[in-house]
């Protein structure tokens, strides 16, 4: 099991005076597979990519420039990559990194759920499969990833190590308020939302996945994340019971699982404390109805990409939000941008060009 990152080694960023409540959108674009099944070599299957363009002409409209942090299996697929390349040259998308260790050489270790999890790879192993990772995605995309996000949360000290070491400059891994040491991955407790330093000499800046909590007791909410997460306590429904009285709801920040009212009432609860930088994710496998829980058929995709496009609008028209692409978002905190110029990126004309 992989030690826990404890937050109080990292230091807190400082976001610049006057930042508006911000927003990215964060896609993990991978390969499909059974989630309830063993992880396989062979699982590499890429047929959701031909549903992007679905997710892209939401985005188009609001002009939010979504981060696509894709996989090895991803970054291998000629077709996606063409339609990657040609979105993010109309400037509408930014491409970043996302590390399956399963479906990435080198494979040295044992296909197991806690090898799964990048941080208990060995430091030498994390290290390959990202340089694998890394090279072949400016091998196909034409320039080099700089933003990064593990599979399954799986981030640990050495990961932040070694990303520093490939020239990553933004990291988007660590989920605030959560656990999965049950599959033999990390814990988050204690952890904010807030962007940090990854690395002594603030090379690598944090985003986190934005997880949080509303209602009535929510400033006890880190301090009562593990009972919510007690196995005595989900058998006597208590998390749902908190929620449905709206005295304490932890939600994450994504239309997969969580509904357009929870994903309001966290917003409007982390803006009310004072955050300013929020992502909101989802995996592109969700796209294909089918490939998730999250969306077993057509119509439950189409709902949850209505339920994004409600919530990205009602966060510019009534938070008084802005949607700005990861990178600028990164160079805003690092001061090489100024806050007024989010966002930088503008969509130009929609294309009717998907991947085959």
């Amino acid at each position: 099991m992989t030690v826990p990152l404890d937050p109080a080694r990292y230091v807190k960023a400082t976001l610049p005076d006057g930042m508006a409540p911000t927003l990215a959108v964060v896609v993990d674009t991978e390969e499909e597979f059974d989630w309830n099944a063993p992880f396989s070599r062979l699982a590499r299957g890429t047929r959701n990519l031909r549903e992007l363009p679905h997710l892209q002409s939401i985005l188009d409209r609001h002009g939010a420039a979504p981060l696509y942090v894709i996989d090895h299996p991803v970054a291998s697929d000629a077709s996606a990559m063409a339609w990657l390349r040609e979105t993010r040259d109309r400037g509408a998308c930014q491409i970043g990194a996302h590390l399956h260790p399963w479906v990435t050489p080198p494979d040295r270790e044992s296909v197991s759920c806690a090898n799964s999890f990048t941080c208990n790879l060995p430091d030498a192993l994390q290290r390959a499969k990202i340089r694998t990772l890394t090279e072949t995605i400016m091998e196909n995309a034409g320039e080099r990833p700089t933003a990064f996000r593990t599979g399954r949360y799986g981030i640990g000290a050495a990961t932040f190590d070694a990303l520093v070491e490939a020239g990553y400059t933004t990291d988007l891994s660590v989920a605030p308020h959560s656990r999965f040491s049950e599959q033999g991955g990390p814990t988050f407790y204690g952890w904010h939302n807030r962007p940090f330093w990854a690395d002594a000499e603030r090379r690598l800046l944090s985003l986190p996945v934005t997880t949080g909590f509303s209602g009535a007791l929510r400033a006890l909410g880190p301090s009562i994340a593990p009972l919510l997460d007690d196995r005595h306590a989900r058998t006597l429904h208590l998390p749902g019971l908190l929620a449905h009285t709206r005295l304490l709801e932890r939600a994450r920040l994504t239309p997969e699982g969580t509904g357009v009212t929870e994903m309001k009432r966290l917003i409007s609860a982390l803006v009310g404390d004072g955050e300013r930088v929020l992502t909101l994710s989802l995996h592109s496998s969700t796209l294909l109805p089918g490939a998730t829980v999250y969306a077993r058929d057509e119509a439950e995709r189409d709902a949850l990409l209505d339920a994004l496009d409600s919530i990205i609008s009602w966060f510019v028209t009534r938070v008084g939000g802005v949607l700005a692409p990861v990178s600028s978002i990164d160079a805003a905190i690092r001061g090489a941008l100024p806050p007024a110029s989010l966002p930088s990126l503008k969509p130009g004309p929609v294309g009717s060009r998907q991947p085959a």
